[in-house]
C-alpha cells in the first residue's frame, strides 16, 4: 500500500487531517456506546 510515508516525505496536510479526525470520531463514538451500555445496564440494576 502507499500509506508508508518515507522520514523525508512527511504526509501531505490533508491527510493528517483525515487521520485526526478518524481517531476523534472513533473516540467519541466509542465513548458514546460505552455510556449507552452503562446507561442501560444502570437501568437495568
Amino acid at each position: 500500500m502507499g500509506t508508508t510515508s518515507a522520514p523525508g516525505h512527511p504526509a501531505p496536510l490533508w491527510r493528517r487531517l483525515v487521520w485526526f479526525a478518524s481517531l476523534w470520531a472513533g473516540s467519541v463514538l466509542s465513548l458514546g456506546v460505552v455510556a449507552g451500555i452503562l446507561r442501560t445496564w444502570l437501568k437495568a440494576g
